[in-house]
């Protein structure tokens, strides 16, 4: 029994020591980055009898790395239901739910990722409100081939110069080795090239401009006379990076007559971070770039760097509206404006999607995702547009280990032309530069922004589907906000720019002079404003066809008072002259006619001018005829209005109630009437254009009678009516 127990001891410790040389191995293949070997061995150590939570990791990540999704899930599952997984293991595991479609799952498992990590990641993913349903809306408007140009192997970064596509491929290459790469146990890649014929890419073959080395080659780009090319290859010396890899690296050739120079280094490449995937402009002067050197945000961020002086500018990152806590990859432009790349960090569909952004004012706008078909829940990268409606890209879609190119056709451009806008002053009409302007998406968040030129235009390239709307806003102008409707967007391509009206943040006074029988617009009225204080302080304007009339001030602010004489003329209408004294309560227009009465009457026969200016009742003392003070007020008034208006003649009618002898009504009248007058003609009227009469009660204007036996039953009120002065035009002069 003993010699029983000591064997099985003995087998146990064998075991355990084998285990122990194949995890070494294992361990020393993942850290060459040899992920194909290395998955094999880690399954292998993930499905013995006492297998670690690193063997369940491991064995998901070298799967990841080789892209078999379904079997890196498999393990990440059982490593889940472990202890041991850092926020790094977590964060990959997202990563390959997304590309199996397990959203629901991914989002609980990213929501177990310290709050500290991927924030970057984590707000957008909170910020954007877009479903899978929202992505896949506008699937009908793409159709999809694969071209026949794919290889069983990996075929992908179509690039097209005069009708030649460029590409990438792993498949039996012509290189100076036959060594197969690590990573994914496929061969290094080299470039391609086949032959555009309308929606045809044939003859496929390996390119021949001195194109090979031993290890990878590409991406690659030309400017756009093609005389110029970048592309992406593995550092020759195969020095390793303190992470034991061998970086990537930029190089650089001119093309003069028929001959290419030999390869220069792009001045920013590194031993110790990578420098890949070049996109440059048609001059050959712009630069984009994938690199993880210092300071990107996460895996792989996407940077520019300019051609001036004769040398490539310090690059610069092109920020958070761009770049994520994940990869992005794959740049490529279109019209030397429109960057499409890939990125697995943005809100999308699982894995690499592509994206696209334009530069603006200080930086890029936010990156939008062209949706499904475009993109799925597998990689989608190398997107290389021809057209707004046509172009190429890459995918892994049909094959999950393996990438092949396809060939796209869209019912609708992917992207607009360029939307132009201006932005106009409402009142003045002119044109307003330097305003800001924001196109404010479905989440609330602007998703371009920019400043208009000195032509008060703007223009953003926006993708077509979605509506938006415009917040144009300016120092000492009032928001405004218009809409910018999903199917205005492909109209306004290339057209007219739609106008964008914002008004002034004005303190100003703004008159309605209106006809006080049917308040109708007046036009044409004189308005004269004086100010109360200063004599020659005087604004003069003349109502237009609406009856009004405006004025902004330049000295004026909230808390000012002011104090003005304003006088109305037209020909045809009563001279009104009236003071107002106003507090600036706010920033607008003040309405004058909330503070005065700006209602002109007509000069006609018969008008009662009392009632024209709100006179006030004229008072005698009992019995007398005599002017009081309080009389003489309004009685001036009457003066004024008849210096203003010596086109008319008035009668001055003093009428009484019916209370006390009718003969001396009418005499107290008469003399009331003409002391009245006569007061009038001291002030400077003739007394040929006023005469003044008495009626006593004979025209009472209500039922209040009271003469001989008749009993009259009506309040004081009611007889007050009656004591009246009227002053009515009796003559009108041309």
């Amino acid at each position: 029994m003993k010699k029983i127990i000591v064997s099985l001891l003995l087998i146990a410790t064998i075991i355990t020591k084998a285990q122990s040389v194949k995890e070494k191995i294992a361990d020393k293949r993942f850290t060459n980055l040899e992920f194909a070997s290395a998955s094999e061995m880690y399954e292998e150590l993930a499905n013995s009898k006492r297998p670690k939570t690193k063997f369940y990791v491991r064995a998901g990540e070298s799967n990841f790395m080789v892209g078999d999704y379904k079997k890196a899930q498999l393990y990440y599952d059982k490593a889940f239901t472990n202890t041991g997984m850092t926020d790094y293991d977590l964060y990959n595991y997202y990563q390959v739910l997304k590309y199996n479609s397990s959203y629901t799952k991914a989002n609980e498992v990213f929501s177990k990722i310290n709050d500290n990590q991927y924030k970057l990641i984590r707000d957008n993913i909170s910020k954007k409100k877009l479903t899978i349903e929202a992505l896949k809306k506008d699937s009908s408007n793409y159709t999809l081939s694969k071209l026949s140009i794919n290889s069983d192997e990996n075929d992908f970064s179509p690039y097209i110069l005069n009708n030649e596509m460029y590409f990438l491929s792993s498949r039996r290459n012509t290189s100076l080795s036959s060594n197969k790469y690590g990573w994914d146990n496929s061969y290094y890649l080299d470039v391609y090239k086949a032959y555009v014929d309308g929606t045809t890419v044939k003859s496929e073959h390996a390119a021949s401009e001195k194109l090979k080395t031993k290890y990878h080659e590409g991406p690659l780009c030309f400017t756009k006379d093609g005389n110029t090319e970048f592309i992406t290859r593995n550092n020759a010396v195969k020095k390793k990076d303190k992470n034991n890899r061998v970086n990537l690296k930029i190089f650089i050739r001119k093309k003069e007559g028929d001959k290419w120079s030999e390869f220069t280094e792009f001045p920013h490449n590194s031993d110790e971070y990578t420098c890949e995937h070049p996109a440059v402009s048609s001059d050959g002067k712009t630069l984009y770039f994938v690199s993880d050197m210092p300071g990107t945000l996460g895996s792989l961020d996407i940077w520019v760097s300019t051609f001036e002086n004769n040398t490539w500018t310090k690059p610069q990152n092109l920020g958070q509206s761009v770049n994520s806590e994940g990869r992005e990859a794959f740049p490529q432009l279109f019209e030397d404006e429109v960057l499409f790349y890939s990125s697995d960090g943005k809100v999308g569909l699982g894995g690499l999607d592509v994206f696209y952004t334009v530069p603006g004012e200080d930086s890029y706008f936010e990156a939008q995702n062209l949706g499904y078909p475009v993109n799925t829940a597998s990689d989608d990268f190398g997107f290389f547009a021809k057209t707004t409606t046509t172009g190429y890209l890459s995918s892994n879609r049909d094959n999950k280990t393996k990438d092949d190119i396809y060939s796209f056709i869209s019912k609708k451009p992917i992207i607009s032309n360029a939307i132009q806008f201006i932005a106009i002053d409402k009142l003045s009409k002119e044109i307003i530069p330097n305003a800001n302007v924001a196109l404010i998406d479905e989440t609330g968040k602007p998703a371009y922004e920019g400043k208009t030129n000195e032509k008060g235009e703007i223009k953003f390239n926006v993708i077509p589907g979605k509506g938006y709307k415009v917040k144009t806003t300016k120092d000492g102008y009032k928001e405004g906000v218009n809409v910018l409707k999903e199917e205005e967007i492909a109209e306004l391509s290339g057209k007219k720019p739609k106008e964008l009206i914002i008004e002034k943040k004005i303190i100003g006074l703004l008159g309605l002079i209106a006809d006080a029988d049917d308040l109708s617009p007046i036009e044409g009225v004189k308005v004269t404003i004086t100010d109360a204080f200063n004599a020659k302080d005087v604004m003069i304007f003349t109502t237009d066809k609406e009856g009004d009339f405006r004025h902004i001030y330049k000295d004026k602010k909230i808390g000012d008072d002011i104090s003005y004489i304003v006088k109305l003329e037209r020909e045809g209408y009563i001279t009104k002259v009236q003071p107002i004294d106003i507090t600036i309560k706010k920033e607008g227009y003040i309405l004058l006619h909330d503070y005065l009465n700006t209602k002109m009457y007509k000069i006609k026969l018969g008008a009662d001018l009392g009632k024209m200016i709100d006179l006030k009742p004229i008072y005698f003392d009992l019995g007398k005829f005599t002017i009081r003070a309080d009389a003489a007020t309004e009685l001036n008034k009457i003066v004024e209005l008849m210096k203003q208006n010596p086109s008319i003649n008035i009668e001055l009618g003093s009428h009484t109630d019916c209370r006390g002898s009718a003969a001396s009504n009418l005499s107290l009248s008469d003399k009331r009437a003409k002391s009245s007058a006569a007061y009038i003609v001291t002030k400077g009227i003739s007394n040929a254009r006023i005469a003044g009469k008495g009626y006593g009660e004979s025209k009472l204007i209500n039922n209040c009678k009271c003469e001989g036996a008749v009993k009259s039953a009506c309040g004081e009120d009611v007889h007050a009516a009656n004591r009246r002065t009227e002053f009515k035009i009796t003559k009108i002069k041309p």
